[in-house]
């Protein structure tokens, strides 16, 4: 009977454990969902806010020097025509 009361003792504290992991995994998994989320939105904003401007401006906002802005405004006007 000890042996497996003993057994029934150790199942029971590993089960504990697991319950545990498992709670903080599924707090673990909400805070990457929300994070997830948000990183969805400021991509949806930055999207809108690259296109505004591309069609806004003609130029590439990415694109920071004074001579690769020239070069855009020439691909962009040959893109027109």
């Amino acid at each position: 009977m000890s042996d497996t009361q003993s057994k029934i003792d150790s199942l029971q504290e590993l089960n504990s454990q697991l319950i545990a992991t498992i709670a903080e995994l599924r707090k673990e998994n909400a805070e990457v969902k929300a994070e997830n989320t948000k990183l969805k939105q400021t991509d949806k904003i930055r999207s809108r806010l690259y296109k505004a401007y591309m069609e806004e401006t003609g130029l590439d906002p990415w694109i920071k020097s004074e001579t690769s802005e020239s070069l855009q405004s020439e691909n962009a006007d040959n893109h027109i025509l």
